[in-house]
């Protein structure tokens, strides 16, 4: 999985063994927090490369809770 700051465009990468929706957003929220240590700023807005698959409940409940932003990008657009 490719992490990337689309400001300073900082990139990171997560190996994954399993692909699935809890694996991803437990990388994802130890990401946030890691950012937000280093830059003392809060991600707002995530924009996700038509991650639909790995999309689902406990995602909707979290990008609820924290505020954030998704947007998704055009399908077969890349």
């Amino acid at each position: 999985m490719l992490i990337m700051n689309g400001f300073s465009s900082f990139r990171t990468v997560a190996f994954l063994s399993p692909k699935s929706a809890d694996v991803i957003l437990k990388v994802f929220k130890t990401y946030r927090i890691e950012a937000k240590c280093q830059t003392s700023k809060k991600i707002k807005r995530v924009w996700l490369d038509m991650g639909w698959e790995w999309y689902n409940q406990a995602w909707e409940q979290y990008r609820q809770n924290e505020g954030l932003d998704f947007e998704f990008t055009t399908p077969y657009a890349h």
